[in-house]
């Protein structure tokens, strides 16, 4: 197979796994949070929590919470404050 052939086939591949939404090894892909914190937010601070489910850019589950005073601040989905604040405001 000569070289022009082989380019070809390549990009071809490269094209297909991108339109696919399958994420190349080594690349997580277009998280919003780059670090989560598991340290504890009083509720009277919290002004919105935004949970993004896993998808094909993201591999991971998000919870995007903003402050009263309106900076973002990324969870850890498995904070055990966090579940707790959850099934309280589910309960009310």
């Amino acid at each position: 197979m000569d070289r022009a052939a082989s380019v070809t086939i390549l990009i071809l591949l490269l094209c297909a796994i991108t339109t696919q939404g399958i994420p190349i090894l080594g690349l997580q892909g277009r998280c919003r949070c780059i670090r989560t914190t598991s340290v504890f937010i009083r509720p009277k601070l919290i002004q919105r929590l935004v949970y993004i489910p896993p998808r094909s850019q993201c591999e991971t589950a998000e919870i995007i919470i903003t402050l009263k005073n309106r900076k973002r601040v990324c969870v850890n989905p498995d904070a055990k404050w966090l579940q707790a604040f959850i099934n309280a405001r589910r309960g009310s």
